[in-house]
């Protein structure tokens, strides 16, 4: 079995904050464009942290690259079409854009899978890779959905 180590501690820091910041969005509350890129870099760091848990035996590298790609394509995507509404203060809303908190649980639960799975059960090893895959899939569907939606509301 694994023990715990400060990866670990890491991991769940960086998704908490990640959890944290991503708060208002989901409230549909405004904020600054800004503060749209927070949630997309903590959730990077979350994936870069469980790639230290994957042993090299189990290393995928297509698998990952073809995640990264693809959330960055549909994150792209998504941020020209979601509707965003601009205030007087240059704060953005998102109404109605429950992906976000989505693709945030997705990547929660992907590093809860990686990161408690082989404390507990050894063979579980092996569907770590998968799990940072998925992590990094939420990961770089955020990222590009916030770059997109900051390009796009510019001033």
């Amino acid at each position: 079995m694994w023990a715990l180590n400060l990866l670990h501690f890491l991991a769940v820091a960086a998704i908490a904050a990640c959890l944290y910041v991503s708060l208002p969005e989901w409230q549909a509350r405004p904020r600054s464009r800004s503060l749209l890129l927070v949630p997309p870099v903590l959730a990077f760091i979350c994936v870069y942290i469980m790639m230290g848990f994957v042993a090299p035996e189990h290393r995928e590298p297509w698998l990952l690259r073809g995640a990264l790609a693809t959330g960055l394509v549909l994150g792209v995507i998504r941020g020209l079409f979601i509707k965003a509404n601009i205030d007087e203060f240059g704060l953005v809303r998102l109404p109605g854009a429950s992906d976000g908190l989505f693709a945030t649980l997705v990547v929660t639960t992907a590093m809860a899978a990686a990161t408690l799975a082989p404390l507990v059960i050894e063979q579980a090893a092996g569907g770590v890779p998968y799990a940072t895959s998925v992590a990094g899939l939420g990961a770089t569907y955020l990222s590009g959905r916030a770059v997109a939606v900051y390009l796009r509301t510019r001033s």
